[in-house]
């Protein structure tokens, strides 16, 4: 039983020694698929809010973006989240060549407390880019 179970391990060791180089070989092949999600903070973000942030997550095998505007949740205010992921949406669609977009689903505001036990609050919008 211990010398089956020793062969297995050895051939699990070949094995991984192996295919090791395997994913260097496939990033050089002219057809591989990108299916990596890219985290972008753009340049301007559109806001008068000293705290606020905007992050955008954008997967290019899909053209699918989640945007997120996160504040203080003192300092939130919906128009301004609203008009401030719209104008950052619009650039990204101009920087990328995309021709319209839809969303994927009804924008929503999370609450959350961070490490130092301050609020803050997260505006998310799901889109779907087109060509």
């Amino acid at each position: 039983m211990k010398k089956i179970l020793a062969v297995i391990a050895a051939l699990f060791c070949f094995a991984g020694v192996t295919f090791a180089d395997e994913l260097e070989e496939l990033q050089k092949n002219p057809n591989f698929v990108d299916v990596s999600t890219r985290s972008i903070v753009p340049e301007d973000q559109h806001t008068t809010n000293k705290t606020a942030k905007v992050l955008i997550e954008y997967t290019p095998l899909t053209d699918e973006v989640h945007i997120y505007y996160t504040c203080v949740a003192v300092t939130y205010d919906q128009g301004e989240a609203m008009n401030t992921v719209l104008a950052c949406l619009q650039d990204f669609q101009k920087e990328n060549q995309y021709f319209s977009y839809k969303y994927l689903r009804k924008d929503s505001v999370k609450y959350f407390k961070d490490d130092k036990n301050m609020k803050w609050a997260t505006y998310q919008s799901y889109v779907k880019f087109n060509r």
